[in-house]
């Protein structure tokens, strides 16, 4: 029987009500609830009013004290057991448990009394969750450097197919200007330093191509630049029809554009592939967008 049950034994034995007992002991009817509902303890003072009351000794209240007439016949007077011996005196109720704590049995005092039993649970506990927190954080780091580590071999996949598939384009390249060199001996200069250019310039730009940066946006600046204005039509079907005409011209006038800059931005992104191919490649091996 736990502490609330045996209040209640009590209150209801003496034919007493919450009301009248919280007025006995200066406390609401609603304080005398939670304890006898066991959703709350009375402190040491309180449990001592409470034994004078009802006549019985305060060790009732501790565990193993449920017969009231055993422990009156064999117990002495209330204060002597709050303080008669050394041994036997009583330093208040456990927070936790709300066993009844003799001096020897507390690990703490302030602000609250802890038994040792509850002491060590709480240390357990205590311990129980550092571990929790240790295995949560471990679990979010190894998570994290899977992740990582994981987009590092994407990168390092994407970067392979750059590099296998340029090596097959300029090898293809340098195969059909080898052909055509030896067709035309007189040009063979052209062709040779047409091989070498493929070999520095063509290599790390059809590499970036699969990459999909800085390079393509290069090669691509023409389309991006250019933009055509709006056109101001009537609502009838003269102005739909001169819509649709220069909807469509604007159209070839911007293609055109772009296949003017198109040779041109080629050149330049092979230029400028030359010099960030490193770089770029760099990036891919750390799993870093470009």
């Amino acid at each position: 029987m736990g502490i609330n049950e045996k209040i209640a034994a009590l209150r209801k034995s003496n034919n007493m009500t919450q009301a009248e007992l919280g007025t006995k002991l200066n406390v609401t009817f609603q304080a005398v609830s939670k304890w006898e509902s066991g959703k709350s303890y009375p402190d040491f003072e309180t449990l001592s009013k409470m034994a004078k009351i009802f006549g019985v000794p305060i060790s009732y209240f501790e565990e193993g004290g449920e017969n009231v007439a055993e422990i009156a016949a064999t117990a002495t007077a209330t204060a002597d057991e709050l303080g008669g011996t050394e041994n036997t005196k009583v330093v208040g109720f456990c927070k936790d448990c709300g066993k009844l704590v003799h001096e020897g049995e507390e690990s703490c005092t302030t602000p609250v009394v802890i038994c040792k039993a509850c002491a060590l649970r709480r240390e357990n506990i205590k311990k129980i969750q550092e571990n929790e927190q240790k295995l949560q954080k471990q679990q979010a780091e190894q998570a994290t450097k899977a992740k990582r580590q994981a987009e590092i071999n994407r990168q390092k996949r994407r970067r392979n197919r750059g590099l296998i598939a340029s090596a097959i384009i300029t090898g293809a390249l340098l195969i059909l200007f080898t052909v055509l060199a030896i067709q035309s001996p007189q040009d063979v200069v052209m062709y040779v330093a047409i091989m070498a250019f493929t070999v520095v310039c063509g290599y790390p730009f059809f590499a970036q191509l699969f990459w999909d940066g800085i390079v393509v946006d290069i090669v691509l600046v023409g389309g991006k630049i250019v933009g055509m204005p709006g056109v101001i039509f009537s609502l009838d079907l003269d102005g739909i029809i001169f819509l649709i005409v220069v909807k469509i011209l604007f159209a070839l006038i911007k293609m055109l554009i772009f296949a003017l800059t198109f040779l041109f931005m080629i050149f330049v992104a092979m230029v400028v592939a030359t010099f960030v191919f490193i770089p770029q490649m760099h990036k891919l091996n750390r799993g870093e967008e470009l």
